[in-house]
């Protein structure tokens, strides 16, 4: 069996066969972290919850194999698209149901299909990748706090990209690691293949060549003869790389105005340039300390870990200067100090660098572990304890259900027909359809809130709350921003004070929270970056104009020294 003997001598997949327990062990711990990906990924009852689910759904239901291929949305490649189109084919042609093709829903469901699967995949990946870097301890540490990684549990129930690109992105390290040893062609056509398949996903994965770029540095570095070799591999990465992407992705190229418009804007909301209503939570924020901050929401109290991580690799490489050490750590190092320049600083913007933070720090608990027994062992267990306690929480927002269909469900119980319902643009608008009861029984009115500030806008609140009957805020999404700026928004921020207080005749009549919670125990995540919270468990407040307050003490009371 020559080619058996060949591929576990090229891929560590071996160790499982010789060692038996840890074979079940990472077999264990992948059933374990599929379960925690898998479970209730319908949780929003199919009401797309989640602004970019829409957006790639819609993409996906304009494919049509092939006489129509241009997805018409360039914030993402075209790789997943394809690929979720492809697999609804085969689903619609083996059931006999086209839904699978064209219906949002249906294609949303095998979104967050393989968006749990890539992530499960992760848990043996991420074992494989640090065994070869240092030793199966460390690889066993890192595989079982990756297993219980909340970000990785959220993500898993959004039909987006992040969990593929991180799948690609270790196999990238991966195949880099192999080629500072090897330096052979296959591993630069590997690399090549990947790194455009990532950049044919999402654009900002090209971050991602920062792995062979480096790593075949250190090799010129290392081997500094047969330069024109080294030059040609490179190239050959290079073509590799292009053509994969041109494949995958082919309309940035056929559609290349429309690609660059969509990469102006999507750059000029990542750096600020181009000030949108999303984005505005990011005002006053601290680049740096504002991610540092989020990893705690994303991975738990062993982010407190980080800046003792970071410490320990720069004395490992000024000691040893081992290139592996140099690869692994550049990587989200590198990215963490570009992208967390950028002012937009939602959460999911640095899930790429979360998996090696979480190899890098598995290796210092193993390091104290051999250096300090007693305390090794205690911060080992309170570490692993506490991970696995956090993603215990957070995972019981799955296992209740959605607060807006709560809410939805209270709106058409309690609130009579013909009503007037204020919302918030901006926001996804309540009630929802619940099986025969639809919005449509009520008069319902989005407030233009993120509209500037002026004396028009005093009026407009005035007449529209002086009128409603009830008003709903469906997430924190508007107030938990607004709120906080009273130069730009001095109106909003006094509006939301008053009606928080109970001073524009509305009473608060219904709250709906789901917080994450173990044994009785809550977290109050409301100081989490609002993407952590506003699609899958925002907090829902309903309020009942009680006083009708009239037109005019209501104006007085909002515009009081404000105008």
């Amino acid at each position: 069996m020559p080619f058996c003997n060949r591929l576990s001598k090229n891929y560590p997949m071996h160790i499982f066969i010789k060692n038996k327990k840890l074979f079940l062990y990472i077999s264990l711990l992948t059933l374990v972290g599929g379960f925690f990906r898998f479970y209730n990924l319908n949780w929003d009852s199919g009401n797309f919850f989640h602004p970019d689910e829409r957006n790639i759904a819609n993409s996906v239901s304009y494919i049509k194999f092939f006489s129509q291929m241009n997805p018409n949305f360039f914030a993402y490649g075209g790789f997943l698209i394809y690929l979720y189109h492809a697999t609804g084919e085969i689903i619609s042609r083996l059931t006999n149901n086209p839904a699978w093709i064209y219906d949002w829903g249906h294609i949303n469901t095998i979104g967050r299909f393989y968006s749990a699967l890539f992530s499960t995949l992760t848990i043996p990946l991420i074992f494989i990748l640090t065994q070869k870097v240092f030793n199966k301890y460390t690889g066993a540490i890192a595989s079982l706090l990756t297993t219980f990684t909340v970000t990785f549990i959220q993500t898993s129930h959004y039909s987006i990209t992040e969990n593929f690109l991180v799948l690609i992105s270790l196999l990238i390290c991966f195949f880099s690691i192999k080629l500072l040893k090897t330096r052979k062609l296959k591993d630069y056509i590997l690399c090549g293949v990947f790194i455009g398949i990532a950049t044919a996903t999402k654009t900002t994965a090209l971050s991602f060549i920062i792995f062979p770029f480096i790593a075949h540095l250190l090799t010129v570095i290392k081997y500094p003869y047969n330069f024109i070799k080294r030059v040609l591999l490179l190239i050959i990465f290079l073509t590799i790389s292009f053509f994969t992407f041109t494949l995958f992705s082919p309309y940035t190229f056929l559609k290349w105005d429309k690609f660059i418009e969509s990469m102006r804007y999507e750059s000029g909301v990542a750096l600020g340039t181009l000030p949108v209503p999303y984005t505005l939570q990011f005002t006053h924020t601290i680049s740096y300390l504002f991610q540092l901050k989020n990893f705690i929401w994303q991975i738990g109290p062993i982010s407190l870990l980080i800046i003792p991580t970071i410490i320990l690799f720069i004395a490992i490489i000024l000691t040893t200067k081992k290139p592996k050490y140099i690869l692994l750590i550049s990587f989200p190092f590198i990215y963490f100090l570009y992208v967390g320049l950028w002012h937009t600083k939602f959460i999911r913007f640095m899930l790429p660098a979360i998996p090696f933070l979480i190899i890098l720090i598995s290796y210092l608990l193993y390091v104290i572990l051999k250096k300090t027994k007693v305390f090794g062992k205690i911060l080992m267990i309170i570490s692993i304890f506490l991970t696995i306690l956090w993603s215990l929480a957070f995972f019981s927002i799955y296992t209740k259900e959605q607060t807006r269909i709560t809410a939805s469900k209270w709106i058409y119980e309690n609130i009579p027909t013909q009503s007037k319902l204020l919302g918030e643009h901006w926001d996804d608008g309540l009630p929802i359809t619940i099986k025969s009861s639809s919005p449509s029984l009520y008069s319902i009115e989005q407030l233009t809130i993120y509209e500037p500030d002026n004396t028009q806008k005093a009026y407009y609140y005035a007449d529209k709350l002086s009128k409603a009957d009830y008003l709903i805020i469906n997430s924190r999404r508007l107030y938990g921003t607004l709120i906080n700026l009273p130069a730009k928004y001095p109106l909003t921020s006094r509006y939301y004070k008053l009606l928080f207080e109970s001073k524009l005749g509305y009473e608060k009549v219904a709250e709906f929270a789901s917080y994450p919670s173990f044994l009785g125990i809550e977290i109050n995540d409301d100081q989490s970056e609002e993407t952590f919270q506003v699609y899958d468990h925002p907090k829902v407040l309903i309020f009942k104009n009680e006083k009708k307050l009239s037109f005019d003490n209501i104006f007085s009371l909002i515009s009081q020294n404000k105008l």
